[in-house]
């Protein structure tokens, strides 16, 4: 089955293209990236046409669709191509709730700030007392959780300014 072997594969596919981009041949690289680039942009295209004609059924179409985006590998390649239906702050906003019960039980929550690009703010809020978990758990909780729901988040900030990733971009902060 392909999807048992997808990792793999992919894997594989990253190795080869490391191959021929470091390969002695001039241009080789530029070739190669040309070709995935085309590949890409064909079947972005094709994507988008089979979004629309499922989506001309109406409400089942649009359940198939939500159906569609709960599935990891589909929800990647929809992601891949810009066509997930949900923007990020929607997706990250489902991710902090998922993770909230957690952070609840840690006497903890967490706010969304700012979100630009493919960047997020958060502040991480605490009460006092003891609980057992760090400040690092508690925000790995929560970067697992937004990993999982958008993918694309590049950028990982808490308010207090320590990066869990990169540093962010300007961001316009939330009312």
């Amino acid at each position: 089955m392909i999807e048992t072997s997808l990792p793999h594969r992919l894997q594989h596919l990253e190795m080869r293209i490391l191959e021929v981009a470091n390969g002695t041949e001039p241009g080789e690289g530029d070739r190669l990236r040309e070709v995935v680039q085309t590949v890409l942009e064909m079947h972005r295209a094709a994507l988008v046409r089979l979004l629309a004609l499922i989506a001309q059924t109406g409400e089942p179409g649009q359940q198939i669709i939500h159906n569609a985006e709960q599935d990891d590998l589909v929800r990647s390649l929809l992601l891949l191509h810009g066509l997930h239906a949900q923007d990020l702050e929607s997706r990250v906003g489902q991710a902090l709730d998922q993770v909230r019960p957690f952070l609840h039980s840690q006497g903890a929550d967490v706010e969304l700030t700012a979100v630009a690009e493919n960047a997020v703010r958060l502040r991480l809020l605490q009460a006092g007392g003891s609980y057992p978990a760090t400040v690092q758990t508690l925000r790995a909780a929560i970067e697992e959780a937004i990993c999982a729901a958008a993918p694309d988040v590049s950028h990982v900030e808490f308010v207090d300014g320590s990066c869990s990733r990169l540093p962010l971009p300007v961001l316009g902060e939330r009312a």
